[in-house]
């Protein structure tokens, strides 16, 4: 799984009972795989930005590939909040979960339907032997998720 650099995500979600947008960023492939994949897959709980939810919860998920510059982004929205002028800061703190998800838009490339492409193909056909063989499964989920993304950008 390794490259230059370890490609990471980010998941955006939409859950019944929250009035905000649920956010996870800087994931490798294999704690996307388990934290929120596998469990959404198999409609057991798993917790995104703090808050415990379930599938059924869920209305929109989306799964999200940082581009190299996302972090410059998210270190530059937090630099705003936390330096400068008080009233500038206020209004950001105010606007956070809208340009949180303005940068994730800019930073990110949606890769949903490519990561449950891989885990269905890869991993769930040996869901049983997913604890035994998890690196070997994730691994082949993340080549799996690699073609597809290349064959896109042809």
């Amino acid at each position: 799984m390794s490259k230059e650099r370890e490609e990471l995500f980010a998941v955006f979600a939409e859950a019944k009972e929250y009035d905000k947008p649920l956010i996870l960023t800087n994931l490798t492939f294999a704690h996307l795989i388990d934290e929120v994949v596998f469990p959404h897959e198999n409609d057991k709980p798993f917790f995104i930005d703090g808050f415990q939810i379930t599938r059924e919860k869920i209305r929109r998920l989306k799964i999200l590939r940082q581009k190299k510059y996302f972090s410059h982004l998210l270190a530059l929205l937090h630099r705003r909040l936390q330096h400068g002028d008080i009233t500038l800061q206020k209004i950001y703190g105010q606007q956070y979960h809208t340009r949180l998800e303005a940068a994730l838009r800019e930073g990110c490339e949606d890769v949903t339907s490519q990561v449950i492409k891989a885990y269905d193909t890869k991993i769930k056909p040996s869901l049983k032997d997913y604890l035994p063989k998890r690196e070997e499964l994730i691994k082949a989920a993340y080549i799996f998720f690699w073609e597809a993304i290349k064959q896109l950008n042809n």
